[in-house]
């Protein structure tokens, strides 16, 4: 057995083990160095380390990479092979896991509180539940998650600031922006390289118009956030959204093709950004290029997996932008046959609001500007569901203003 920097008992065989775990953990808060690869080569060697899987896999999940992948399926299935031996409180862990593998985001989230009634120190389990709300729109239980067991914390607890920035986030989504600043500008305060509590703050002043004031939060500190390989990208797209609105298109492509398109395939959450950025600049009549046909190979790679709603919109947004009719109609038959083919929570978001978003994304892009409006305002109200922040899916308002603009 091991015991972790918050006091959290898990099953180890080997003395490194430890070491290992909580590192990865630092680096899951940090949003730096390799959590994946580390808990791996531990996992591979250690045959009682059924935690090492369980968060490689989740890690996987929450960067927008499918169930079915195939990594994926096989921490999930070495995870279960080590159940029975494990602690009632890992047990948890691997069944949450179980369920947001399924497509059962909500359940999930709401099995890792579970695990925080009885361990409300268990970053693990709260960082999970987190994610997990944050990619299915459930605003309220990501704020409530929070709060429910922030009164059992304090400076003295590691992980402190951390728990604050996702805090802010929360509060932020759930539209109580006044709690939402203060508290973000604290989690930075205790740990300036805190990407999620920078990234907390930079919604609030984006949501409330305060331009200049963004500009200035991100630009004082990209130096802390500079190291944070998996959330960099994104707070540079955070920068962008307000220089777009100051007109400093200029310095927007400068900053996509220095920060925002330094990606893999695999990079899911930054292809949003990428698809996301190119077509905020276009709204503004801004000609992006060749950009466009950089992405459609890396997200082809993603064509059948259909892991969100929020994903497969930004896919569509690429293929039909550069992808040529073939590559889109691929996508348009392999959703179709996902929605026929699953059940899930998922799959009837997909289904009643996502299919429904690309259609109009895909009319918006072959001018037919009527047509899209009457797509996306026939779901606008149901867009919180496909996952996502609130200024992320602002850009399917902007696409319908300019929809009904247009025609």
């Amino acid at each position: 057995m091991a015991t972790d920097k918050l006091g959290m008992t898990f099953t180890a065989a080997l003395p490194e083990t430890l070491a290992a775990f909580n590192g990865a953990m630092d680096d899951y808060m940090l949003f730096s160095g390799e959590p994946v690869g580390k808990l791996l080569t531990t996992a591979e060697i250690d045959p009682d380390f059924a935690m090492g899987y369980c968060l490689t896999g989740c890690l996987r999940l929450f960067g927008g990479v499918s169930a079915a992948h195939p990594r994926v399926n096989l921490e999930l299935r070495a995870a279960l092979a080590r159940r029975s031996r494990v602690t009632a409180r890992e047990q948890a862990h691997i069944d949450a896991f179980q369920v947001a593998a399924s497509g059962e985001m909500r359940m999930a989230g709401q099995m890792w509180d579970a695990i925080l009634v009885d361990f409300p120190h268990d970053m693990m389990a709260a960082k999970c539940a987190h994610e997990a709300y944050y990619l299915v729109g459930e605003t309220a239980l990501m704020r409530d998650s929070v709060a429910a067991i922030l009164p059992k914390w304090d400076a003295s607890v590691p992980y402190y600031g951390f728990l604050l920035g996702m805090g802010a986030f929360g509060l932020e989504e759930s539209g109580d922006y006044r709690a939402a600043e203060v508290m973000g500008r604290e989690a930075v305060a205790i740990e300036p390289r805190d990407g999620w509590g920078v990234h907390a703050v930079a919604h609030v002043l984006q949501m409330e118009q305060r331009y200049d004031a963004g500009i200035a939060w991100l630009e004082q500190r990209h130096s802390d956030w500079g190291q944070a390989q998996w959330i960099r990208g994104h707070l540079w797209w955070h920068l962008c959204l307000p220089l777009i609105e100051k007109g400093q298109m200029d310095r927007v492509l400068e900053i996509f093709d220095n920060h925002v398109s330094d990606c893999d395939k695999d990079m899911v959450t930054r292809l949003n950004d990428c698809a996301s950025l190119l077509w905020r600049l276009e709204l503004k009549d801004v000609e992006v290029g060749h950009r466009w046909d950089q992405l459609v190979d890396m997200w082809f790679h993603h064509v059948d997996e259909h892991a969100f709603a929020f994903a497969d919109a930004h896919l569509a947004m690429t293929l039909v932008s550069a992808g040529g009719e073939k590559k889109l109609c691929r996508f348009l038959e392999s959703q179709h046959a996902y929605i026929e083919g699953d059940s899930h929570t998922n799959s009837k978001i997909i289904e009643q609001v996502g299919r429904v978003l690309c259609l109009g994304l895909i009319a918006f892009r072959r001018s037919d500007y009527k047509k899209a409006a009457e797509l996306i305002a026939s779901v606008r109200d149901q867009t919180f569901r496909i996952g996502g922040s609130n200024a992320q899916r602002d850009i399917f308002n902007l696409t319908l203003q300019a929809a009904l603009s247009r025609s």
